[in-house]
């Protein structure tokens, strides 16, 4: 799935992505054509009064979350032919960028560019150029095309104000690297200025790419001009806001891991204690410290690094990791009951997440259950994978937090947002179809067209299904399953057998399409038309899209398995290591006894107070103490 979906002209085919003027203007004036032949047209002139009057209200509407309303009110205000002697003013500037933005935001970046590009043809100097240029750029980082948006920008002259060419060299940056062009990717990061808001993430990811060059040193200087405060230009963090702290905690990051990379234990301590404890990547810091001190052969400084790790009680990436380096850091200071224990438990834990990782990789129902679960924020043990519930929690925590799944994940649901309001908008059109079919009739006013949709509907059923049987399997593991019970269960097995079949008789097209026109029904018979075309291809989209969502999960659970069996390994190591630690131990014991020395357990032993009775006193010996008065008394003092 490249870009969402976005509608042409009724009667018209799409147009190509890269054209950016399809806004619906022409549609929308057709519209307004049929309703004044219809005499429904709006006949109250515009003005500046009235746009100020009412760009506020349509503000409103965005901030409160209402943004496709206010999609609607922008677009029927700006395609009207009253609005064209006020485009220009500072008001219809700030209509057009306001819908473009709104338009970005919602995915719509085709017609969110054909509005914002609108915009770039005034002074650089003007704010809302300056908003719009801001947007698109916003817009490329979201897309997987960059380059389409970086032919928008083009209009930005060099000559413009240096945060809005660095916004722009920021973004040919980012296309670069995505192609694969890493000299080119340095050639425009380095022409981002200290203004522009990006200046802190075009240093650090031109260290970045040093260093996958292997060139450390000047990695280095990269990841020092935004880590240290004295070598960051005084106005980048004005410019960069809150996102650039976030920068500077991965650019002291990379400095340790550079430091780690070439043994230089103690640089790469110091600058991970930069991390603030605050910061999101604090958890990375104190684990990354903890295996250089144990690298340097530092075990105290290594279990205070992971004490403190755990006093944070947070869940991190690092969390099997760290379990398996505290168990070698007691190994490593002769700990081993503490070792062999840490050890065991992890194994107890880990293993089975392992095993039915491994076994859902392989198993295609199972995987798609587990998967839909956990994008309907379900309770994954209410998938019915065959394994324990903590087990599958463990693995829908972990589908969540992976970087590839939870991509297409959002991009799903994206599209599972644009298909709900198409089948809203299609019932819309049917119903506004049916009332110019039969105006004399009078109907009272439904709220069908904003009730769930029979996709909904299934999908909520399938969700109540599969909680049912998660409640189902428990009563029956608890041995409280019981006639009514064994009923239930039928009961749910014919409930998911119609919820199948009513899954597979949904067709992909709600409504019908009529005959097409200039007139008003001719027009939304047109949008009928179209939008039953949109959903066929949205629909075939988002199987495509689903068939890729499993393909990423099955290579994350791949990865999964890969990771807690190596783990495992070192567990099961580890506790050998244990056993030839504790004989070894005995060893030394025995050949100190052999010389004549007691074992400091032992010596501990001969203090006479430890064995005192209630009744009895002792006092302490005030005289000469001889070294050799008893075997064992060397080095008593």
């Amino acid at each position: 799935m490249e870009e969402p979906i976005t509608e042409a002209p009724a009667g018209q085919a799409p147009q190509s992505y890269d054209d950016a003027a399809d806004t619906r203007g022409e549609a929308m004036r057709a519209y307004q054509k049929a309703l004044g032949a219809k005499q429904l047209a709006a006949t109250i002139p515009l003005s500046i009064a009235r746009l100020r009057d009412e760009l506020p209200v349509i503000e409103e509407k965005l901030a409160t979350g209402r943004r496709d309303e206010a999609i609607g009110d922008l677009v029927y205000l700006i395609e009207s032919p009253r609005f064209e002697p006020f485009a220009s003013s500072a008001e219809g500037r700030a209509a057009l960028f306001s819908l473009g933005d709104a338009l970005a935001s919602a995915g719509a970046l085709q017609p969110a560019r054909g509005y914002l590009t609108r915009l770039l043809k005034g002074d650089p100097g003007d704010t809302y150029y300056r908003r719009a240029v801001r947007s698109l750029v916003d817009a490329g980082l979201a897309s997987d095309r960059p380059e389409v948006i970086l032919k928008d920008l083009e209009a930005v002259p060099p000559s413009a104000p240096e945060e809005l060419t660095g916004d722009v060299m920021y973004l040919r940056g980012r296309a670069a690297e995505l192609g694969k062009k890493s000299d080119d990717a340095l050639a425009a990061y380095a022409k981002v200025g200290e203004k522009s808001r990006f200046w802190a993430q075009a240093t650090y990811l031109s260290g970045v790419i040093a260093v996958e060059k292997r060139d450390y040193k000047r990695g280095e200087q990269l990841f020092c001009k935004v880590a240290d405060k004295k070598q960051t230009p005084k106005r980048a963090a004005l410019f960069g806001g809150s996102e650039f702290f976030r920068v500077r905690d991965l650019a002291r990051l990379g400095l340790g891991r550079v430091a780690h990379e070439q043994y230089r234990f103690d640089d790469a301590r110091y600058y991970y204690y930069l991390v603030p404890n605050d910061s999101e990547n604090i958890t990375e810091a104190l684990y990354e410290t903890a295996t250089t001190r144990y690298e340097a052969k530092d075990y105290d400084g290594a279990r205070q690094a992971l004490d403190d790790l755990k006093r944070l009680q947070v869940n991190h990436v690092y969390e099997d990791e760290s379990y398996i380096l505290d168990s070698y850091v007691d190994l490593a200071t002769c700990r081993f009951p503490q070792a062999d224990n840490k050890l065991a438990a992890f194994i107890k834990r880990y293993e089975p997440v392992r095993d039915a990782a491994r076994r859902i990789s392989k198993d295609g129902a199972a995987m798609k259950a587990l998967v839909d679960t956990v994008r309907e924020g379900a309770d994954p043990a209410s998938a019915g994978v065959g394994v324990p519930d903590e087990t599958a929690r463990a693995l829908g925590s972990l589908l969540r937090i992976d970087a590839g799944y939870g991509r297409a994940a959002r991009r799903l649901s994206l599209l599972d947002h644009q298909l709900s309001g198409l089948r809203r908008s299609m019932s819309e059109l049917t119903e506004a179809s049916s009332k110019l079919s039969a105006q004399k009739e009078t109907k009272a006013q439904s709220e069908a067209g904003l009730s769930a949709s029979p996709v909904d509907k299934v999908t909520r059923i399938e969700s109540q299904i599969r909680e049912l049987k998660r409640l189902l399997r428990e009563a029956d593991r608890t041995g409280k399953k019981g006639p009514d019970l064994e009923l239930l269960g039928k009961e749910v097995v014919a409930l998911a057998l119609q919820a199948k079949a009513a899954r597979a008789s949904l067709t992909s097209s709600p409504g019908g399409p009529g005959a097409k026109g200039v007139d008003l029904a001719g027009l939304i018979a047109g949008d009928q038309q179209l939008a039953t075309e949109l959903y066929q291809k949205s629909a075939a989209l988002r199987l495509e899209a689903e068939q890729q969502q499993l393909e990423l999960a099955g290579d994350a659970l791949q990865r999964l398995d890969l990771r807690l069996s190596r783990l495992l390994r070192r567990a099961r190591l580890g506790r050998i290591e244990t056993v030839l630690g504790k004989k070894r131990a005995l060893e030394v014991e025995i050949q100190a006894l052999s010389q004549g020395l007691l074992p400091q357990t032992i010596v501990d032993s001969l203090d006479a107070q430890r064995f005192l009775q209630d009744d009895e006193e002792f006092w302490p010996f005030e005289g000469e103490d001889w070294e050799d008065e008893y075997v064992g008394g060397e080095g008593l003092r």
